[in-house]
């Protein structure tokens, strides 16, 4: 018999293959939980997590239970993403779990209950761990409340349906109401007092274009007066206006109500800092043509957002298709100032490929194509297609030109984008000719 000593790869892989099945062996053994441990966590309490887990301290478990405890968690519908990593402890197992919270989470508000909110609250708490106060815009979580508190609601009596919104709050954010849905009657019209210098009757007539008929309730009261009447506001500053007390009556004239409201504008504010992102990723004469911003100036947030439009729209006409400015407002009301940091986020430049014209004859498709501005190469501009074909309608280029169309194919990888022009209805050959091409609108 030849003895040959086994090679250093053959070796390895043996210790590979043993530690592989040594891992699944412990996977399938069951050992006591020593510890948990949970990562990630800001808005829940550890102790609430392990009750959603089911597992227990000191119990025998397995893989497949710790399986079981990232569907439960799972299901909660507060997270985003959730992984989960086990070892040896002891004689037993210690266990970490990686949680990513839902990013945007809802304060609850409860509305038209019989019960106050701590009563509901601490009804929550009890059937639902992992209640909080703070909820997701929607899924599981909200389902489980609206289900606990119609439940609850029924056993009282109730018939209408429990429903969740997202309405407006007070301070300016967003809040989760709760409440049954009632029988509602629609507002007729809606009376503004104590504007100060905005006129009361533009208001109205800006406000009821979008409130009259709309069911009545204070949240949607609310909601119509934080989208419809505090931009009239805050485009000249008042960043702090409140509306209400309000009041609503039987309207005489109809079958609807008429609804009182008070303002209190408050002062106006100014723009504080204005920071601009460093190096500026956009030309400063470009910025310039758009900006309507800076600090010490009345803080017009309708401005604001009109620059970050601008800027967005300037940036997709040089070929960044996805580009994006934004800006985080922080408001201090001590001294009336509003900061913003500007972020702009261009993304990668597109440009154009290649001109498809779909509906013409050999005759007509050269006439568009001598007339087409962008040439293979340059900073594909969103709008131009749309301009091209517009221009060509109002020149009366064709006879009978019913409908013309245009799409666009991108390759997100060469970032090289397509563009086919549809033309349909119209005579076989151009009914004039014209020199040069179409420039983009810049």
């Amino acid at each position: 018999m030849i003895y040959r000593r086994p090679s250093r790869a053959f070796v390895a892989n043996l210790m590979v293959l043993a530690s592989m099945c040594a891992a699944v062996l412990l996977a399938q053994d069951a050992f006591p939980l020593r510890e948990i441990e949970f990562e990630g966590n800001r808005n829940f309490a550890s102790e609430d997590l392990l009750a959603v887990t089911g597992l227990e301290l000191g119990k025998h478990v397995q893989k497949k239970d710790f399986d079981l405890a990232m569907r439960r968690l799972s299901d909660a519908g507060v997270f985003e993403g959730l992984s989960y990593r086990f070892g040896p402890h002891g004689d037993g197992y210690k266990l970490t779990i990686v949680l990513q919270e839902v990013v945007e989470l809802f304060p609850v508000r409860f509305e038209g209950f019989e019960e106050s909110e701590a009563t509901l609250s601490a009804l929550l708490k009890q059937r639902l761990p992992l209640y909080a106060g703070l909820v997701p815009g929607g899924g599981p979580m909200v389902r489980m409340i609206v289900n606990t508190l119609q439940a609850r609601w029924g056993e009282q009596g109730g018939q209408e349906e429990i429903v969740a919104s997202i309405l407006p709050s007070g301070d300016g954010g967003f809040e989760m109401v709760i409440a049954p849905e009632r029988q509602t009657t629609t507002i007729a019209f809606t009376r503004f007092h104590d504007t100060g210098e905005i006129n009361a009757l533009e208001l109205q007539r800006i406000f009821n274009h979008s409130a009259i008929g709309e069911p009545y309730s204070e949240a949607r009261l609310k909601e119509l007066l934080h989208y419809n009447a505090r931009p009239v506001f805050t485009e000249r500053g008042y960043i702090g206006v409140t509306f209400c007390p309000c009041k609503a009556q039987p309207d005489p004239d109809s079958e609807g109500l008429l609804v009182d409201v008070r303002v209190e504008p408050g002062e106006v504010y100014l723009f504080g800092e204005v920071v601009w992102p460093e190096p500026l990723p956009i030309a400063p004469e470009s910025l310039r043509k758009v900006n309507q911003i800076g600090s010490g100036q009345v803080a017009n947030m309708k401005a604001a957002y009109d620059t970050m439009a601008g800027i967005s729209e300037g940036a997709k006409r040089h070929g960044y298709m996805k580009a994006q400015a934004t800006f985080d407002e922080s408001v201090d009301h001590e001294q009336r100032r509003v900061h913003l940091e500007i972020d702009i986020a261009l993304g990668k430049q597109y440009v154009f490929s290649r001109l498809i014209v779909s509906g013409l004859d050999i005759l007509s498709e050269p006439a568009v194509r001598k007339r087409w501005g962008m040439e293979p190469g340059d900073p594909f501009d969103v709008r131009y297609p749309a301009y091209f074909l517009d221009r060509v309608k109002a020149d009366a280029m064709f006879e009978n030109l019913k409908r013309t169309s245009w799409n666009i194919d991108i390759d997100e990888v060469s970032g090289r984008v397509d563009v086919t022009l549809v033309f349909s209805g119209m005579a076989d050959t151009p009914e004039k000719t014209h020199e040069g091409e179409i420039a983009p609108p810049f």
